[in-house]
């Protein structure tokens, strides 16, 4: 399995017939593609690049056939290729449509084995996939891990993508762009870009230039509440409210946020669990942890309290900035 991070490096050392780009990220995935063209002296501009229908024989064909453009053919796959169970069956028919899929991912893994056998280096076979559960062991063939990446790593990344643009970027500068864009890397890529065509990436760019994230604007909420400063609390509320936020909109994630801490304080679960449970991502959870190592569960469970009473009072059509001041003022008495 190559990490996402490695993977230029390891194309430069080892040639790949087939590479399986896994994992949850979109954006790390499509990234990962760049970094193979680039580094295999191929333009993804429609023809260097095929793209055929995810059947063996179209995908056998696309390799197998010489490109026109270059010494290197990219074959991309990015619908599924191997079947799927049914969810809409049940008993018997649930057993058959196992046994189904079973044998036929058996037969395709087959059919990719002879295929990456008769591979001489003209062809590099790409699958994008959710999972590496039926890519691994093929032979011929290697995973990359497309998941997100964890904070660490999204700094590691803002670090060398400045290098690689001429511009310094230390790590504190790099772990507030981080924060600052909950490490979703989209939004880091745009937003380094956007630094680095500034100038020097300092402290006081990024305050200038990068957009907080409305989550992370909570985490800095929710922290000035932990902190009782309640100044600072309210502050940020206007603030948010005066760039456009919604206090609804601004209500519920901190009603999430909350919930969120609660659950972080009274689990053993790890970030990476958590955000999988609650489908967010493990900056998000990274967050809370924070938080709630300055609570006690009982105080947690009366600020939820606190948040029910104002989700009725809001849906009773009472004035929203009365809801909210109240509501930051009963949590900063915790």
């Amino acid at each position: 399995m190559i990490d996402f991070l490695e993977l230029k490096d390891k194309l430069r050392a080892t040639e790949y017939s087939a590479l399986c780009l896994y994992g949850n990220d979109v954006w790390v995935k499509r990234r990962a593609l760049s970094n193979i063209c680039d580094v295999y002296g191929v333009e993804d501009d429609g023809f260097g690049v095929d793209r055929p229908d995810p059947t063996l024989e179209e995908i056998t064909l696309a390799c197998l056939t010489p490109s026109m453009f270059g010494s290197k053919k990219l074959v991309v796959v990015e619908a599924p290729f191997f079947p799927e169970k049914r969810d809409d069956v049940y008993g018997d028919k649930a057993k058959a449509d196992s046994k189904r899929v079973a044998d036929k991912t058996a037969e395709l893994r087959r059919g990719l084995s002879d295929l990456l056998a008769k591979a001489d280096g003209g062809f590099c076979l790409i699958f994008f996939a959710d999972s590496d559960k039926n890519f691994v062991g093929i032979n011929g063939l290697e995973t990359v891990n497309c998941n997100r990446l964890d904070r660490q790593s999204v700094i590691s990344w803002i670090v060398s993508y400045g290098k690689r643009e001429q511009r310094v970027i230390d790590r504190v500068c790099a772990a507030r762009i981080a924060d600052y864009c909950l490490s979703d890397m989209s939004r880091v890529s745009v937003e380094t870009r956007k630094l680095i065509d500034h100038g020097e990436v300092t402290p006081e760019a990024i305050e200038m230039l990068v957009h907080k994230d409305a989550e992370y604007a909570v985490y800095d909420l929710s922290s000035a509440i932990a902190a009782q400063n309640a100044a600072r609390a309210t502050d940020i509320y206007r603030e948010l409210v005066s760039r456009g936020e919604e206090p609804r909109a601004l209500f519920a994630l901190i009603y999430n946020f909350y919930r969120r801490v609660y659950y972080v304080k009274t689990s053993s679960f790890s970030t990476e669990e958590i955000a999988a449970y609650l489908g967010v991502k493990p900056a998000s959870v990274g967050f809370a942890r924070e938080t709630a190592e300055r609570y006690k569960p009982m105080q947690l469970k009366r600020a939820l309290d606190y948040l029910a009473v104002a989700d009725a009072r809001l849906k009773a059509f009472v004035d929203d900035g009365e809801v909210m001041n109240i509501l930051i003022m009963q949590l900063i008495s915790l």
